[in-house]
């Protein structure tokens, strides 16, 4: 039984190696796409968020007064509008996530987390810096080019205590305290 205990832990590991290696994988191309989000939001520049959705895609947005915004240019128009508003106002803001939940079934994989925005006004305006947060579920799918779509993405309001709360999951996007108080020293300046 002795000379059997070390086969079998390497065995085992010769099968667990391929499956987190493509966890890794898949992880890091899922988390790039956060990233993206990130870096749109701070450039004010929907472009590069056209690109994550499907054509089709969906987007419940976190108003009670809008309907389903559907359709990927539907999808840039609406954050656009939004960008717009932030712009004319000479203000900038922040995005973060912090995933707390990845689901695979196939070529969906869906997240759930929490995200928190920071409205940064100009400083002429003399208006102090408010933050909003709330939860989410986005739901990414494989194409046949091997890259990973939005095609489904929901999200409500919440505490900014629940974002602050969240704990980091392995191989999760997870923006860290030091990222978002980095972000705020450079918008001070």
């Amino acid at each position: 039984m002795k000379s059997l205990i070390p086969f079998l832990a390497l065995f085992s590991s010769l099968v667990l190696m391929p499956a987190q290696a493509s966890n890794d994988v898949l992880n890091q191309e899922i988390n790039q796409l956060y990233d993206t989000f990130v870096e749109s939001y701070y450039a004010l520049d929907p472009k590069p968020l056209e690109s994550l959705y499907t054509t089709d895609a969906c987007l419940m947005g976190v108003s009670a007064e809008s309907e389903f915004i559907r359709g990927r240019e539907a999808i840039t128009r609406a954050i656009n509008k939004w960008f717009d508003k932030v712009r004319k106002r000479d203000a900038t803001i922040k995005i973060d996530f912090r995933v707390i939940s990845r689901q695979q079934q196939g070529p969906v994989v869906t997240d759930a987390g929490y995200y928190l925005i920071r409205y940064t006004p100009n400083q002429a305006s003399e208006q102090p810096r408010s933050e909003f947060a709330g939860k989410f579920v986005m739901s990414f799918k494989q194409a046949e080019d091997g890259n990973w779509y939005i095609f489904m993405d929901s999200a409500n309001r919440s505490k900014p205590e629940l974002f602050y709360a969240a704990a980091a999951e392995p191989g999760l996007y997870f923006s860290s305290p030091t990222e978002i108080m980095a972000a705020d020293d450079v918008s001070k300046e």
